[in-house]
């Protein structure tokens, strides 16, 4: 197959402000960005591509006040991070690593600079929530009686954080990581990428940190008592989610053996997703294939 060669930065800076105009409204669509000026980086150089960013965090800054501060914060770090793994040819686990890690302290900036932090420190940050939904117009009086179910909702939510955002830190890493190495090795480049995902596997260590962790918990638990169940509750759920997308490619290599078309696989995948009462199942999968190599077995 022929490079593809990259002649100007002209669809770059236009798709870069399509996603940034897009994301005001979707927010998810940020996702997108850091792979589109890391590719670019790699490919024309790290200076130019970095400017370019700022002034498109500078227009958004101009549309939206403070959009423009959290982008820049939230994913500058994130490119110049990934660049430098990928430049000195970090290997996937050690990218992956550095990168989600330095991920997840941007957002942690990005929270504590806003005041996210410190509202839902408030005891009454549900009830502040309602009144502010009030105002919009979002909540209506006859949904007062869902009061305690939505509050209980929230402070859930809030209890699981940390984990909420290492799986969050992880997933862009690895989709920036995934996204940048396919279209740079369209330009005829290669660089360390995550494999096909269907291959994903979680390393051969995992119970090893999962025991280094439970052994490090027993001897310290005197003075964890207060914190245990926090960490213990965002542990299980970071781990079963870890789990449950290696249970997720296994399934994923199943389809490919069975040769499903890309269009129906992707639908099936996403449903599998999106359906609770698979979840569990789907992280026991993962836990056994860690165990057996399930692929293997599978291949005889």
């Amino acid at each position: 197959m022929k490079p593809i060669k990259s002649k100007s930065l002209l669809p770059m800076i236009l798709l870069s402000i399509g996603i940034g105009i897009i994301g005001i409204l979707i927010p998810i669509a940020y996702v997108f960005l850091p792979m589109l000026f890391l590719t670019e980086a790699m490919d024309r150089g790290l200076v130019k591509i970095m400017g370019t960013f700022l002034g498109l965090c500078l227009v958004l800054e101009a549309l939206v006040p403070r959009m423009g501060m959290v982008l820049f914060t939230l994913f500058g770090p994130l490119i110049l991070i990934l660049h430098y793994c990928l430049v000195t040819k970090k290997d996937l686990l050690a990218s992956l690593a550095l990168s989600s890690g330095l991920f997840l302290l941007s957002i942690l900036v990005v929270l504590q600079s806003t005041g996210v932090l410190g509202f839902i420190q408030k005891d009454n940050f549900p009830q502040e929530i309602i009144q502010m939904q009030r105002e919009a117009g979002i909540w209506q009086d006859s949904m007062t009686s869902y009061i305690p179910a939505f509050e209980s909702m929230v402070r859930g939510m809030v209890q699981y954080l940390p984990a909420i955002l290492v799986v969050l830190s992880l997933i862009v890493t690895y989709v920036t990581l995934t996204f940048t190495g396919r279209k740079l090795l369209l330009r005829g480049k290669l660089v360390v990428q995550p494999p096909s995902f269907f291959y994903f596997r979680l390393p051969q260590g995992i119970f090893a940190i999962l025991g280094t962790f439970l052994v490090l918990g027993l001897v310290f638990q005197a003075d964890l008592d207060k914190f245990a169940p926090l960490l213990l509750n965002n542990g299980l759920v970071l781990v079963g989610f870890l789990f449950f997308i290696q249970g997720l490619a296994l399934v994923d290599f199943s389809l490919v053996k069975l040769r499903m078309v890309r269009f129906f696989k992707a639908i099936l995948l996403t449903m599998i997703v999106l359906t609770p009462l698979l979840q569990i199942p789907l992280a026991f999968l993962g836990l056994l294939d860690s165990l057996l190599n399930l692929r293997r077995i599978h291949l005889k």
